[in-house]
């Protein structure tokens, strides 16, 4: 595992393409990449919205739908890596994937979804052998939980059970909230005793100390079951996310009926045609000035606890920061091949080279 420190001074080598580059957090994380002159090969499914999206910023572009082996591996000629930010990736992930194996391509991606996350660590074996990287989990989910995760652990290495906990004022894209409303069917889940279990939605709900304030929360499928199980190894693992107190008990009291109502595929599909429709996304404003507030807990099988606070910037904008810290590195090979955890091959200590995220004690709270 690579855990050195960045090498700003060495450029990364290569051409990369961003694909999902038309949607809410492609197009932020493409604009930036320009700003820094990381000059990306903008990609999607529409040609419309890429070819304007490539008018505006100057890049090349490549127009190719994930239906077909042939198509992708022609798009992905002479391209170095691949930077996946097209959800669903349940739909997505696994035919990209597959593509950069075929092709040799460095692949990274800001999935955060669960089984998403264990169909692409099942494929470590295979990455090793095609000499690639497949880095998952690259923006908001998971770097700054990642990375928390394996500090609490390296505080505490005996640790059994690791709970995280995010407050802050958070707002969602149209792809993040439709992947929401696509997993709802399937409740939430924890990791018990080494293995994923599925759990109601809000199956716990616990008030909370962050560094500013006491928040309600409630259990959420993050990304952080799979990939701090990696991480760390510790058995027993729950992530939750702040919500006001009505809200938790209304999730609580609806979800058997959320469940059953999204579990038809017509009645999915409308809903999130409707957020598509309807929802924007956190403005610049918010992006600039929104601080996410995070908790970490560990203890061993003798009580002993360790704590540690986060704070990070607004999710999407920790997004674009932390997947572009990441591309020059993968871009430059400085990474193993196989399949890993952001924080199993940068190293706990790599979250707070990212401008806007910093650790502070619990001090005994």
């Amino acid at each position: 595992m690579n855990t050195s420190t960045p090498s700003p001074g060495v450029a990364p080598t290569g051409r990369w393409l961003l694909y999902g580059a038309n949607g809410y957090t492609g197009s932020l994380i493409a604009e930036e990449a320009v700003q820094r002159g990381l000059s990306p090969i903008v990609a999607g499914r529409r040609a419309d919205s890429i070819l304007a999206l490539a008018e505006r910023l100057g890049c090349e572009h490549r127009v190719f739908s994930l239906d077909h082996a042939q198509e992708i591996d022609t798009a992905l000629d002479g391209v170095s890596l691949v930077l996946h930010c097209a959800g669903p990736f349940a739909d997505t992930a696994d035919a990209m994937i597959a593509a950069c194996l075929r092709t040799g391509t460095q692949y990274m991606d800001i999935d955060g979804e669960i089984p998403v996350l264990e169909a692409i660590f099942a494929r470590h074996e295979e990455a090793r052998e095609c000499g690639i990287t497949l880095l998952p989990g690259c923006g908001y989910d998971v770097v700054p939980t990642d990375c928390l995760a394996l500090m609490l652990k390296e505080q505490l290495p005996d640790a059994v059970e690791l709970r995280i906990a995010m407050g802050g004022k958070a707002s969602l894209s149209p792809g993040t909230l439709k992947v929401t409303i696509e997993t709802i069917p399937g409740g939430g889940s924890i990791r018990e005793n080494g293995e994923v279990k599925r759990v109601p939605h809000a199956w716990r709900i616990r008030s909370v100390r962050f560094d500013d304030r006491q928040r309600c929360t409630i259990t959420i499928p993050w990304g952080d079951i799979v990939t701090a199980w990696h991480s760390t190894g510790i058995p027993n693992i729950s992530v939750s996310g702040a919500v006001p107190w009505p809200t938790a008990i209304a999730m609580r009291l609806a979800r058997g009926l959320l469940s059953t109502l999204l579990g038809v595929n017509r009645i999915r599909r409308s809903v999130q045609g409707f957020v598509s429709r309807t929802v924007r996304g956190p403005d610049a404003h918010a992006r600039r000035n929104n601080t996410m507030h995070l908790r970490g807990d560990v203890w061993n099988a003798s009580g002993e606890h360790r704590c540690l606070f986060m704070h990070t910037p607004e999710g999407y904008a920790c997004t674009v920061e932390t997947a572009l810290a990441i591309l020059p590195r993968l871009l430059r090979g400085d990474l193993p091949p196989g399949a890993w955890t952001p924080a199993q091959v940068l190293g706990s200590g790599f979250a707070t080279t990212i401008p806007g995220i910093s650790v502070l004690p619990c001090d005994g709270v």
